[in-house]
């Protein structure tokens, strides 16, 4: 028999919060752990309520934290088992004089997917030091393997956890509230923390997540049917709804409480509830009136046939996403809060097989990253204005406890769109907490030749994306440019070294990085050049060794720069080779070595960044704007999510209006939903996303443009103002590390009145047609010509 591991790996630090408690789970900590949940309680009591109360807390792989029956938050964020995250609350407010009762339930799926990697054991932790009050998970805890859930159930999606099919009947609703009698419950098995799978620990980094109880939106439509075969043992609650007739009526009514007439045997009746726009969360039902044995489906949507008010369900999509939940009532009045939350917009409440009429009052529990949003935008044009709205909406939705692609169907740090989603979030608060949190995670899981992969953590092997390892490089650059701050950058040296050696040992005789066929190449949602040798993937390269290079020299690095900077001058050479004889940057070599004859515009965009051929730029820029105003006859076209690196480029080129002119028009549809689309429309492998945030980058555009604002030094303690004056006035509010930077203008009857009001510590390069160039600090303002253009 192999010897226990006892010996703990704690630093003093982790010690001194948990060296006193045990991770515990039921039974044990490695059995029956398929999509299992676990109840927990512990009392407690206090002589006095403490000023403040620090409750130390984590769990694998996560949990619902109640205090005297009120639910405290959800954690923790995700993380590896090498390091787990934990979770630091002050529980003062929920505590009271006497007996406590701490109350947990805990999830643990038994498998892997786009945002855990399962390492075979379960566990719940937590520690708390109040005085004299010791609270340390143990033997002395009660616990329970949560009876009532069917596990058998199908994932919500390929990349999430499984749907949840609750029968109430089987599990009281009141186990947290202090009265409960607990008696009958067990004690749990136990593990010391500080070995496998938990060697360490690392404290969350981010804030908790936010948790608010909304108003669960309106009914739009209402049906009743047949129910479909199978449909009370279906392990796809989605599938029995999309085979079922799921088209409505037009209905209007509050869903805050509804009277559900009785179905008959083997019957349903469906309200449609529209929330009102796009939302992360869940519901709790509050059900009375019901005999037991009634069933309460949910199925969640982002979208629906306006015509029929029927939702688009798709099972089997590219992500076999299959977003529903279920409640069997017990007698009497039956409560229960559905624990995964989904991304949707609209709702179907079914019930089924009710022999009386239920009164259901659902409320939405939202959740996500408490952005504290202090951004403004204001234009003339009340379009711009909504744009701008949408895209932060959309890009508060795609904020949880990471930066994810949609609350949709996957929630997976994917980080060529984080980093779009951290520009959008700097221009909302300046908050660099999450895009700090996420360059580590990216760099924690690595191939073995040293790429990072697309998302993390994550169990998808076929999505390790090249061209997102030179991303991850290029945003511990756009940290230091947000922040000043180089901690990132230096502590990842060994994963960035990896990664060079893998693009060295992949650079062709040609000089630029080859295609790999055992990695995606993505570089966009569009027919780009792959096979070979693409000029787009080798200028990502170019751009990342030149960030590099940049910050080796802030750090002192002088032979790691000058190292980068040699490879750097000599793909600036293979790839100038490339610029044809109109001016036009080609898209590279085929499989066979010949140079493509291809120019997309995402060559030349990346060639105008680079500033690889000054003599060639007048001809790429005409041909992007030429493209702007007609996209017809190119194959290769920028996505809504890589057209921002367009856009970003033409405004530093005193384009902003055409950008204007060109977004105006495709974000406006966005509107009507309440959040931006993955693409400008339907992808042919998949059904698109319809609250994707890598695609809401308008609101920077926007408050770089029409409010003028853009970075021009790290930490902003440089910006240049160069406004774009269309329309009758606008302005933003940009906050920055220093502070916020506003701006201000409109016409009048003496011409167009601009102004400027700047932080302490803030420079501004100012640009205005008709005066010098000037810098300035502090509050300027300017009266100009009224004639001056957009």
């Amino acid at each position: 028999m192999s010897r226990p591991v006892t010996a703990q790996l704690l630093t003093p630090e982790e010690h001194r919060i948990f060296g006193l408690a045990e991770w515990i789970w039921p039974y044990d900590l490695r059995y029956d752990l398929t999509n299992a949940y676990a109840l927990f309680r512990h009392e407690f009591s206090l002589d006095r309520v403490p000023r403040r109360a620090p409750l130390f807390i984590t769990a694998d792989q996560s949990y619902h934290l109640y205090l005297n029956g009120a639910l405290v938050g959800r954690g923790p964020a995700r993380g590896f088992q090498s390091h787990w995250p934990y979770d630091e609350i002050d529980v003062a407010r929920w505590l009271v004089p006497g007996r406590n009762v701490l109350a947990v339930r805990a999830h643990n799926p038994g498998f892997s997917n786009f945002q855990y990697l399962h390492q075979g054991y379960a566990g719940l932790l937590v520690a708390a030091r109040w005085g004299r009050v010791r609270l340390a998970t143990g033997q002395t805890w009660k616990c329970l393997l949560q009876p009532g859930l069917r596990r058998d159930m199908v994932r919500a999606s390929l990349q999430l956890f499984a749907q949840e099919h609750f029968d109430a009947r089987a599990c009281p609703s009141d186990w947290m509230n202090a009265e409960f009698d607990d008696s009958a419950w067990s004690a749990p098995a136990v593990q010391k923390p500080g070995i496998l799978p938990w060697p360490g620990f690392s404290p969350r980094g981010i804030p908790l997540m936010r948790e608010e109880a909304w108003r669960p939106g309106r009914v739009v439509g209402a049906s009743e049917g047949e129910c479909g075969a199978d449909w009370r043992d279906t392990r796809n609650l989605y599938l029995l709804r999309q085979h079922e007739d799921h088209s409505h009526q037009p209905d209007d009514q509050d869903a805050t409480r509804l009277e559900a007439p009785a179905t008959g045997p083997n019957r349903f009746r469906s309200y449609l509830i529209d929330v009102g726009r796009p939302v992360v969360g869940n519901f709790t039902l509050e059900v009375g009136g019901a005999q037991g044995g009634e069933v309460i489906d949910l199925v969640y949507t982002e979208v629906v046939d306006p015509a029929r008010l029927r939702p688009a369900l798709r099972f089997p999509d590219g992500s076999s996403v299959s977003f529903a939940s279920r409640l069997t009532c017990r007698p009497g009045r039956t409560t229960h809060t559905f624990y995964h939350p989904y991304g949707f917009r609209f709702a179907m409440l079914v019930v089924r097989d009710s022999a009386v009429t239920l009164t259901i009052a659902p409320t939405l529990r939202r959740t996500g990253y408490p952005l504290e949003r202090t951004a403004r935008f204001q234009s003339s044009d009340p379009v711009l204005e909504q744009i701008w709205e949408t895209c932060a909406w959309s890009q508060q939705n795609c904020m949880l406890d990471a930066y994810v692609d949609t609350p949709w169907r996957e929630q997976a740090q994917w980080w060529g769109d984080a980093r779009v989603q951290a520009w959008n979030t700097f221009h909302l608060s300046a908050d660099a907490r999450l895009f700090r949190r996420g360059i580590y995670q990216i760099g924690g899981q690595t191939t073995a030749d040293g790429l990072t992969y697309g998302h993390a953590p994550t169990m998808a092997h076929n999505c390790v994306l090249p061209d997102f390892t030179l991303t991850w490089i290029i945003t511990q650059w756009d940290y230091y440019w947000q922040t000043g701050d180089l901690q990132p950058f230096r502590d990842h040296h060994p994963v960035i070294e990896r990664a060079l050696a893998y693009f060295a040992a992949h650079t062709g005789k040609h000089g630029l990085v080859q295609f790999d066929p055992r990695y995606w190449l993505f570089l966009d949602w569009t027919e780009l050049p792959r096979d070979g040798a693409s000029s787009v993937f080798s200028f990502w390269l170019l751009i990342a060794l030149e960030r590099l290079a940049a910050m080796h020299r802030l750090d002192r690095q002088a032979a790691r720069a000058a190292r980068c900077e040699r490879w750097a001058r000599q793909l600036r050479t293979r790839l100038k080779s490339l610029v044809n004889r109109r001016g036009l940057m080609g898209d590279g070599y085929d499989a066979n070595g010949r140079v493509l004859k291809s120019t997309s515009p995402h060559a030349q965009v990346l060639a105008l960044m680079t500033n690889l051929s000054p003599a060639a730029a007048p001809a790429m820029e005409r041909f992007l704007l030429e493209y702007l105003h007609d996209e017809s006859g190119h194959q290769a076209k920028p996505s809504a999510y890589w057209i921002t690196y367009l856009y970003s480029v033409l405004t530093e080129r005193g384009h902003g209006a055409a950008v204007i002119a060109h977004l105006r028009p495709r974000w406006q549809p966005m509107i009507a939903h309440g959040s931006t689309f993955e693409l400008f429309e339907d992808h042919p492998m998949f059904p698109i996303s319809h609250s994707h945030a890598w695609s809401a980058h308008p609101l920077f555009h926007l408050m770089g443009t029409i409010g003028g604002i853009c970075q021009a030094a790290p930490a902003w303690k440089r910006i240049r103002f160069r406004p774009v004056f269309v329309g009758e006035s606008g302005g933003t509010t940009l906050p920055t590390p220093q502070g916020a930077v506003t701006s201000r203008w409109h016409r009048d009857a003496a011409g167009l009145q601009v102004a400027l009001e700047l932080p302490r510590g803030v420079t501004a390069e100012v640009e205005l047609p008709g005066l010098p160039p000037a810098k300035v600090t502090g509050r300027r303002q300017w009266t100009l010509q009224s004639s001056v253009p957009g």
